[in-house]
């Protein structure tokens, strides 16, 4: 199954696991489907553990006063959960919601924890929880740059998202109206 292989790939990007250390992994893996919408997690919902995207796209955003804030985009080959909440085990504060229809893989914190006593290797996970951080550069970013800055920014740092994500959502991401992203994009060729 090629999900199998993409998640040990990821795996195998962290630390040299061996093939038995991957397959006892993958054994803990379960796969579902996601629509385009469905949430993944939702406010006040406890995170308990994380989801490798085989296809598809996510998005994490939080509700601001009755706008929708994203603060973060994920693909595929990403690993995607509300870290806060999953280190805390306390409620989310945000959304992650299916931007397309998706196929996913999720491990419980409690099959991972498993892992790690059984098997010390698999502390290297860890290194999986740094790509779900919000960078600090991300909110000074919105609070400090204009959102020519933000879209040229965006540009470099993940130029296919504007292609990939409606641009309601992009707007959403750079702390703008879509009134406002149009405009930038009019200016920035």
């Amino acid at each position: 199954m090629t999900g199998i292989s993409e998640i040990k790939k990821s795996l195998f990007k962290i630390h040299q696991f061996s093939e038995e250390q991957l397959s006892l992994f993958t054994d803990k893996v379960t796969f579902n489907s996601l629509k385009k919408k469905d949430l993944l997690i939702k406010e006040n919902q406890v995170s308990d553990g994380i989801t490798f995207i085989l296809t598809g796209s996510f998005r994490v955003f939080k509700k601001l006063n009755n706008r929708e804030l994203t603060i973060k985009f994920f693909v595929e080959n990403n690993w995607i959960a509300d870290l806060e909440s999953l280190l805390t085990q306390q409620p989310s504060k945000n959304y992650i919601e299916a931007i397309e229809d998706s196929e996913i893989a999720s491990i419980t914190l409690r099959d991972i924890h498993m892992l790690m006593d059984s098997h010390p290797c698999f502390r290297m996970l860890n290194a999986l929880l740094s790509d779900l951080t919000i960078p600090t550069s991300y909110v000074a970013t919105i609070s400090s740059k204009n959102p020519d800055e933000r879209y040229k920014e965006l540009l470099l740092e993940h130029p296919q998202w504007v292609n990939r994500f409606p641009q309601m959502l992009i707007a959403s991401y750079l702390g703008m109206t879509p009134e406002t992203l149009s405009r930038v994009r009019a200016r920035i060729k």
